[in-house]
């Protein structure tokens, strides 16, 4: 689950949308499945081998091949997490062919904490355009899908998003970027350099402390009300002792959220056009919507809404205290813009 979404309503509400889209599709398409490529080479020119991409699906490809609709995964969330989008109200399966693929690094996909031969600090390190690669590559290679309906994506599923709209401009009608970011400013960088320091003293130390403190940096994520509503004052270090206890199933997954926070840390969707946003804005040919929390504390708003007027997209702006979590306060408000978004 997503490190950052740690206060209840939005959990009650992940609950609610993830039991309806389980109840409401058939059995047989909610299940995991396994993509095995021999490698995955990296812009860096590292390998990753051999390279698994773990996916999901919901609905059926049509005869044209070209209504489906990916969704790349959040950080450190998997494809599960993200079942409850792949409902009537949101991105209909029975309307699209629902693609959730989860992201390098994030335990499934291969990662850090479960190579064989790659394992832990020996994982390379990756981008989110690598992330984007071995998508495309699922997409194409293994489910034949031919053009993709559009891209929706959540917090580092945003960034995904942008960045397929300008790596593979062709390839996609629509791009729905949400809480994401074309580029981390340097409030995201110091915060998600902070949380790697910690997962590196966490590794160094064996000790529980470094955990709590990484618990820390996930509340200051919060908006004040909302962390003032949900813990007390005197609440507030028992539950950072709490949370430390159960934060990984391994200490291996520490190197899971170093890595893909190296990935965000360096996102650039204009890297390799002189780093002019202009020039990523020309490039995308997809209909694009862009929706941000208003005081969001996890993804900076500001650099999204300023691409949005480079490229003159529909957006939202969530505005119910709720910072990085707003998709899932305004739950209704969220499905419906990005549902008509898709039927238009």
């Amino acid at each position: 689950m997503h490190c950052f979404k740690i206060f209840i309503i939005t959990l009650a509400v992940l609950a609610i949308f993830s039991t309806r889209a389980e109840e409401s599709l058939p059995k047989n398409q909610n299940g995991q499945k396994l993509a095995n490529f021999p490698s995955c080479t990296l812009e860096n020119g590292a390998t990753i081998k051999p390279c698994k991409i773990g996916y999901r699906t919901f609905g059926k490809l049509n005869e044209n091949a070209d209504n489906a609709v990916l969704i790349p995964t959040w950080f450190t969330g998997n494809s599960a997490d993200h079942s409850y989008l792949a409902a009537k109200n949101i991105i209909d399966p029975n309307r699209y062919f629902v693609v959730i693929v989860d992201a390098l690094g994030n335990g499934v996909s291969s990662s850090p904490s479960n190579s064989k031969t790659q394992a832990d600090g020996d994982f390379p390190l990756f981008n989110i355009g690598d992330m984007v690669d071995s998508q495309y590559r699922l997409l194409t290679e293994v489910l034949g899908v031919k053009q993709l309906h559009a891209v929706v994506g959540l917090s580092m599923g945003g960034m995904q998003a942008f960045e397929w709209a300008v790596r593979y401009p062709d390839f996609m009608t629509n791009t729905v970027a949400v809480i994401g970011t074309p580029k981390l400013p340097s409030f995201d960088i110091a915060l998600w350099e902070t949380r790697n320091r910690l997962m590196e003293l966490y590794r160094l130390c064996e000790c529980e402390a470094a955990l709590q403190a990484v618990v820390g940096v996930g509340m200051l994520g919060d908006m004040p009300g909302t962390l003032a509503a949900n813990t007390q004052p005197k609440g507030i270090a028992p539950t950072m002792e709490n949370r430390a206890k159960t934060y990984f199933e391994s200490p291996r997954q520490s190197w899971d959220h170093q890595r893909q926070a190296q990935a965000m840390i360096k996102h650039n969707i204009a890297r390799n056009l002189q780093n002019d946003m202009q020039q990523a804005a020309k490039a995308i040919k997809s209909k694009v919507l862009i929706i941000v929390g208003k005081d969001d504390r996890v993804v900076t708003p500001a650099p999204a809404l300023a691409f949005a007027k480079m490229l003159k997209a529909q957006t939202l702006i969530l505005d119910n205290g709720c910072g990085h979590g707003e998709p899932w306060c305004e739950a209704d408000t969220f499905a419906k813009t990005v549902s008509e978004f898709l039927q238009e």
